[in-house]
């Protein structure tokens, strides 16, 4: 009997549950939304119970294809969205619904946090910036607005830890991935930060244990089992944030490794054997599901939503393979067309809660596939400066894996190829790359899998993009445009002000 791991992956707009198996192979997957509350501006809240309908109704989904495979599942392990606050009493009911990433209304707060203590230090200490979207300033917002149910409040925990609580009946636990992501935890003696919660003025109480991602945290409990269909006693693996199960994933679980992942955002990362700072800050940091290791990350804003948004206005969400066969016929370079595709703001390397989207170059010859490769490689450009700041830190693969749903997109993975300046590869299930990390994880906490190592074959490369000899004048006269292009309008976008607070960093 082949032996089966199933994971969940929490993601923003739903869970994407998948089931693979110990040879590497991605046997079956589901998926099931949930909504995402607005009830003020800058505000974006979530129900825990929402998560928990997903994971069971995905699970059930699953187990009801085959009625085998409950018998052959091992483990469960899980990813989760990041930065979030959830706030639960000491049987983990949650005491309001939880404020996800998305949420940025705390901006007054990161201010104040900076004259108690000065962003440098506080980069120093946890490897990010003092920003919105993190935990801290969040939830220095509700002891603020809502002090009677911080008050009440046993742990704050993340969207995984929920329902790693649901499944086994254990709460008051985290991994140290999504510690480090709430902008309390100290990534350099791994634990929480007591000089950072006192600045802050946070109970230590509020945190939560941190274990290892792959440490066997408890068994699915009679509840959970009764709501699921999964066996009584069936082993529940911690897990890890998002960032660190697409980083296992993508198979970069040796140093040094890179990868780059598409989606409605972006970023580019690389696997470090230590806490690697940047001067600038223009590179932030979370602690990878691998013990002793670090990923070094840049965020790109507007991604895959920056192809989206375009191919709305030029006919649709379903001209977007259109728009691209037309994309192919434009010269790399788009003919002198530049485009900053900073729609929403943007994190790295910039920083800049102000920045807007610009094309820039436009005359009478252009045509709308100039302006769709444009769009493409105006994204492509901004990967690649986050990926030079990585090179400038340390020793960079000579080939860079991208995932996620970007990949399905052939023209945009040579673009990469040439502005990367290297060969980038693309590994089986790169769509699914995130929970397949979770699986990962949950394998090696069983013991089904040796190590981390196994991650190359689930992520095995399906196909490679080398750069074109032939595209690089016209490749490196594009960086150069790209980066004159930013430095002259960004005082523009100072001036002012943003126009979407939801990015401030």
């Amino acid at each position: 009997m082949i032996n089966l791991v199933l994971a969940h992956d929490l993601g923003t707009t739903g869970n994407k549950a998948v089931l693979v198996d110990e040879h590497g192979q991605l046997v079956a997957t589901a998926f099931a939304s949930y909504r995402t509350a607005y009830p003020a501006p800058l505000a974006a809240e979530q129900n825990p119970a929402d998560w928990w309908r997903a994971v069971v109704r995905c699970t059930r989904q699953l187990l009801r294809a085959d009625e085998r495979r409950a018998r052959r599942i091992v483990a469960v392990g899980f990813s989760g969205h990041m930065n979030g606050v959830v706030l639960v009493d000491d049987g983990g009911n949650p005491l309001r619904l939880a404020l996800i990433h998305a949420d940025i209304r705390a901006q007054s707060q990161c201010q104040r946090l900076s004259q108690h203590l000065p962003e440098q230090d506080y980069y120093a200490i946890t490897g990010n910036r003092l920003a919105p979207f993190y935990s801290l300033p969040k939830l220095v917002m509700l002891t603020e607005t809502e002090p009677e149910v911080v008050r009440h409040a046993r742990w704050m925990i993340q969207a995984k830890d929920y329902c790693v609580g649901r499944l086994t009946g254990r709460w008051g636990i985290t991994d140290p991935s999504d510690a480090s992501l709430t902008g309390l935890f100290d990534v350099n003696r791994l634990v929480w930060s007591a000089e950072v919660a006192t600045c802050a003025e946070l109970p230590l109480r509020l945190l939560p244990e941190a274990v290892p991602s792959t440490q066997v945290v408890g068994q699915v409990c009679s509840e959970a089992a009764r709501a699921t269909g999964l066996p009584e006693g069936l082993p529940v693996v911690m897990g890890a944030g998002d960032g660190a199960c697409a980083t296992v994933g993508a198979g970069a679980v040796q140093v040094g490794d890179s990868y780059t992942y598409i989606g409605g955002t972006a970023w580019t990362s690389c696997l470090r054997d230590r806490f690697t700072p940047d001067a600038q800050m223009r590179l932030t940091t979370l602690m990878a599901a691998q013990p002793a290791r670090w990923v070094q990350f840049g965020t790109v804003q507007s991604a895959g939503s920056a192809w989206d948004w375009f191919t709305r206005l030029f006919g649709g969400r379903r001209s977007g393979e259109r728009l691209q066969k037309e994309a192919e016929r434009v010269p790399a370079g788009s003919d002198g067309l530049a485009f900053l595709p900073y729609l929403s703001g943007e994190r790295a390397p910039i920083w800049d809660p102000c920045a807007k989207g610009v094309f820039y170059g436009l005359q009478a010859h252009h045509t709308r596939a100039h302006l769709a490769r444009a769009v493409l490689e105006g994204v492509g450009c901004a990967l690649e400066s986050v990926l030079q700041v990585m090179r400038e830190h340390d020793a960079v693969s000579d080939e860079v894996r991208v995932v996620g749903g970007g990949t399905r997109n052939e023209l945009w993975m040579s673009i990469l190829a040439d502005l990367y300046g290297c060969p980038v590869q693309i590994p089986a299930y790169a769509g699914s790359s995130t929970a397949i990390g979770a699986a990962i994880i949950a394998g090696v906490g069983t013991g089904l899998f040796d190590d981390f190592l196994v991650a190359r074959r689930f992520a095995r490369v399906e196909r490679g993009v080398e750069p074109q000899v032939a595209h690089q004048p016209a490749v490196q006269a594009l960086r150069a445009r790209y980066r004159q292009l930013l430095s002259a309008v960004q005082p523009v976008f100072s001036s002012e002000g943003t126009g979407d607070p939801l990015n401030t960093p």
